[in-house]
């Protein structure tokens, strides 16, 4: 038989037992996972196993501002393999994608704008892709490189490739793409104005004998707004979704107007 002493601590024992998953639950902050390009200065790249950039600060002060509900972490990752992660429904989010709702029907939906950029188009002395369209045929065609899994082609270009008029040449990142531009191995490069500015730049330390004057803006390509893109899945795998975007938007619209100030 339990003694008069015994039996209130074993009470109290299964009361605190039944009531520790309640308050664990209470407590519980879902992991959100945003994975981020490691390779696309100046707005998110890898450095030395840290993350850095004009988009991760934005994103990082908005977290923040969501500590008390959700723990954020942004994971480096290859802009390719993120891209496929996120057509495999795999991940939940993907930072900085434009917004191309037919050509990537998996992500859906974005968020607010994190900046605008211009994509251009630099290439070699001699060679321009204006008028590209009544290019003749005959002629070997243009070879431009781009950043692989970037979907950074207007009509005119589109056009182009599918006529044999210029061939597109998908390379690692923004370094190996003006490295190859600058040893004459594509005519042109296709990306962000100020990533490539800050990658030429970033050549030129590691070739001293490049000519800066080699390369020139041929044309804008595109104008466009870099966002957080979102999973189409919202079924059980990510029960946060909506709820989480909307915090988040909250956040960075509130953020961007502290730095506006």
């Amino acid at each position: 038989m339990l003694s008069p002493i015994i039996i209130p601590l074993i009470l109290m024992l299964i009361t605190s037992v039944i009531s520790f998953p309640a308050t664990a639950d209470a407590a519980f902050k879902p992991r959100v996972t945003i994975l981020v390009d490691d390779s696309y200065p100046p707005y998110s790249y890898e450095s030395n196993g840290y993350l850095y950039g004009i988009y991760i600060e934005q994103v990082r002060l908005a977290a923040r501002k969501l500590s008390e509900h959700y723990q954020v972490t942004l994971e480096a990752i290859p802009w390719k393999r993120g891209v496929a992660a996120m057509e495999n429904g795999e991940a939940f989010a993907l930072l900085p994608p434009y917004i191309h709702k037919d050509k990537r029907p998996y992500i859906w939906p974005y968020s607010v704008s994190l900046g605008a950029e211009d994509v251009v188009a630099f290439c070699n002395p001699g060679i321009t892709l204006n008028n590209i369209l009544q290019r003749s045929p005959q002629r070997p065609p243009i070879n431009i490189g781009i950043n692989s899994g970037f979907l950074i082609l207007d009509k005119e270009l589109n056009s182009a490739k599918n006529q044999g008029l210029i061939k597109i040449w998908e390379n690692k990142d923004t370094l190996t793409n003006i490295k190859k531009l600058s040893k004459f191995r594509l005519d042109c490069y296709v990306n962000d104005r100020l990533s490539t500015l800050m990658g030429f730049e970033s050549v030129k330390k590691e070739i001293q004998t490049l000519d800066m004057k080699q390369f020139k803006e041929d044309r804008i390509v595109l104008s466009r707004t870099a966002h957080i893109g979102y999973t189409k899945d919202n079924g059980d795998k990510f029960p946060y979704k909506y709820d989480f975007i909307q915090k988040m938007d909250e956040a960075l619209l509130t953020v961007q107007a502290q730095m506006n100030k």
